[in-house]
């Protein structure tokens, strides 16, 4: 059986896996692109998937022989491995090891260790099954093995900065133990990642919308978001230390004003053609839009640029059984390029991001009437998770009132981000944004303090 009958097979078996993400494309060619044979039968495939509108995807496939398994290859049948607790041993196992095998392309199959602890073996798999662009499997409720499946040329930004804070005994992620990479002329892509599983963690979106749906002042949730701003504070410091940090330059603040000012543009023009009267209260305020982008222009001090989560909201951060937060997913907005997203960047970026999180979580439960008691634990819910965050005296952060002009502004640049994504994929969640964006225009410092 060759290379090219086994992608034969796939074109039929690739669009069946929930994570494949071409399903609304029509595949041209499917190739095997390198492979790496290993022990137990298990074979490591890097496929590309070329698509009629000109496009092409690589995707991480590693089979393991099974007698029953769909595809036939070198004369045996073989199974995607994450159905073999076996085979997810085997690579966990290589995520954590520094040994180096070659490829058949040419190339070299990298673990990189960063604990320097192994899972025991014979630990019990089970796959986890909600996942939709990757695949997991739980070793022994001890660790988590991710397997990446679309694949993308470059360091990986989660895996990047989760071994950095894991080196560093940072607390509130995950600790990783390893990761998995071919690397070819020395640029790696990853395919894997090994780290601490948290059992019995809750969602901090599930947590939020659980409570909103019946807010009290005493929430358990609102409770704990104090420390969730600290984690965050000390996330970034952490990351400044161990990663680099730098000012803030004209070049910089120049860059955010536009592309705000050009998202804006387009989205608010969306809006106009796609949802007029949802967003009416929109029609007058562009001016105003503007303006508020065209301040962060202006500004002399923006403080210090770092390596920052990118994409932080309440589903990208779990509360453990011990109380302590988790922050999850590093991978930055996954429609940005990847250098994009491994860019310094300011930590208000992450701080708007969970402010607007704050929003979604009151409006969620109730729809297009959202109950006073709602509001006030959304106003409650920013400032305690502000005050947490102000806690650690944060020194790269901007003076006070450069501050609260910054934070407004990446605010108003998420919320607008947001009307432009409800357009497209959740109509009905539109005036979730459209309040948040005329709540920030009607309030000089709807951030608050940080």
């Amino acid at each position: 059986m060759t290379d090219d009958e086994l992608a034969a097979q796939l074109v039929e078996w690739l669009p069946t896996r929930r994570w494949y993400q071409g399903k609304d494309r029509t595949i041209a060619s499917v190739s095997v692109v390198d492979r790496s044979d290993l022990p137990g039968g298990l074979v490591l495939l890097v496929v590309g998937v070329g698509y009629e509108d000109g496009g092409a995807d690589r995707y991480f496939l590693p089979v393991t022989a099974e007698e029953q398994g769909p595809l036939r290859f070198g004369g045996r049948r073989f199974m995607d491995a994450l159905a073999s607790p076996e085979a997810v041993r085997l690579i966990a196992d290589l995520a954590c090891s520094s040994t180096a095998t070659p490829t058949r392309a040419g190339g070299r199959l990298e673990g990189r260790p960063v604990t320097g602890d192994r899972p025991r073996p014979a630990l019990p798999v089970r796959s986890l099954g909600v996942e939709q662009s990757n695949s997991s499997a739980v070793l022994g409720d001890e660790w988590i093995l991710k397997v990446l499946r679309r694949l993308e040329p470059g360091t990986h930004p989660d895996i990047e900065l989760t071994a950095a804070l894991t080196a560093e005994g940072f607390p509130n992620v995950p600790a990783q133990l390893g990761s998995l990479h071919v690397v070819e002329e020395d640029e790696p892509t990853a395919l894997a990642v090994l780290s601490e599983f948290a059992s019995g963690a809750r969602e901090g979106w599930e947590l939020a919308t659980a409570e909103t749906a019946e807010p009290t002042a005493a929430g358990p949730l609102l409770g704990a978001l104090t420390a969730l701003g600290t984690a965050v504070a000390r996330m970034h410091l952490t990351l400044a230390r161990v990663l680099g940090s730098r000012g803030a330059a004209a070049a910089d603040t120049q860059g955010w004003a536009h592309a705000m000012w050009s998202q804006a543009e387009r989205v608010l023009s969306a809006a106009r053609a796609r949802a007029p009267e949802a967003t009416v209260a929109l029609r007058d305020r562009a001016d105003e839009i503007r303006e508020r982008f065209e301040e962060v222009d202006d500004l002399s001090d923006a403080g210090m640029l770092v390596r920052v989560h990118g994409d932080l909201h309440l589903g990208q951060v779990m509360l453990d059984t011990d109380g302590r937060w988790l922050l999850l997913d590093f991978e930055g907005e996954p429609v940005r390029p990847l250098p994009e997203r491994r860019a310094a960047s300011s930590p208000l970026r992450d701080v708007a991001g969970m402010l607007r999180s704050f929003d979604y979580a009151a409006a969620e439960p109730h729809g297009e009437e959202i109950p006073h008691e709602a509001v006030t634990w959304r106003d409650a819910a920013r400032e305690r998770f502000l005050e947490g965050y102000a806690q650690t005296g944060n020194p790269l952060l901007p003076e006070p009132v450069s501050r609260a002009l910054l934070l407004d502004a990446f605010e108003l640049d998420k919320a607008v981000y947001e009307l432009g994504y409800e357009l497209s994929n959740r109509p009905r969640w539109v005036p979730i944004p459209v309040r948040g964006i005329l709540r920030l225009l009607d309030s000089s410092t709807a951030g608050g303090s940080t």
